[in-house]
C-alpha cells in the first residue's frame, strides 16, 4: 500500500486526501497491522505516518515501526533509543533496516 502522497504531479484532485483515506479504510480495521515506516535522521516526534498509526491505532498494539536510513544519521549519533521504543513506543516494537554500507 502506498504511503501518504502530498503533491499531485499531473492530476487534478487532492492526491493527499484521496491517500489518506486510502489508508484510514485499512489502518481502521481491528485485523490490519500498520507497518510505519521512519527515517532515523528525521526527529520521530514529526512523522505523520506515525501521528495517523498512532490516531488510528491509539495504543499502539497494532503498529509495528520500522526505522530506515540508519546508515547516513550523523557521526557520533545512534538510533537506539528509536528502536528501544523509548521515544514513542509501540507494543509490537520497531525494527531497524540498514541498507547501504
Amino acid at each position: 500500500m502506498p504511503g501518504i502522497t502530498r503533491i499531485s504531479v499531473g492530476q487534478q484532485f487532492d492526491i493527499e486526501r484521496v491517500t489518506t483515506d486510502m489508508c484510514k479504510r485499512y489502518c481502521t480495521e481491528d485485523r490490519t497491522i500498520i507497518l510505519c515506516v521512519i527515517p532515523a535522521n528525521a526527529d520521530m516526534s514529526t512523522s505523520q505516518g506515525l501521528d495517523l498509526a498512532r490516531k488510528w491505532d491509539p495504543d499502539g498494539s497494532r503498529t509495528l515501526g520500522v526505522i530506515t536510513k540508519i546508515d547516513i544519521m550523523d557521526k557520533g549519533t545512534n538510533a537506539k533509543n528509536m528502536i528501544m521504543g523509548h521515544e514513542i513506543a509501540l507494543k509490537l516494537g520497531y525494527i531497524g533496516v540498514k541498507n547501504r554500507s
